[in-house]
């Protein structure tokens, strides 16, 4: 998203989050999937492994590698 590129971290969770809020769409898969990315770039890891936990579908693949991907780009050996 353009937003992870640009390390735009509030500004995309304020997006993410006035999507349902104020404008009544319901995040897809998608959606999720680039809050995930920007997230793990910012290192925000923990977040990624909350929102991975807290989606209201089960995570697919794509989910399972952006917090891997981002695990492996941050040294977090532990958690990835």
């Amino acid at each position: 998203s353009g937003c992870s590129h640009a390390g735009l971290l509030d500004d995309g969770r304020r997006y993410f989050a006035s999507m349902y809020r104020d404008h009544s769409i319901m995040p897809r898969a998608e959606h999720y999937v680039c809050m995930l990315d920007l997230l793990g770039r910012a290192g925000q890891l923990d977040g990624v492994e909350i929102l991975v936990n807290d989606m209201p579908f089960e995570p697919d693949a794509i989910s399972w590698m952006s917090l891997l991907g981002a695990c492996r780009n941050h040294g977090d050996v532990e958690r990835g």
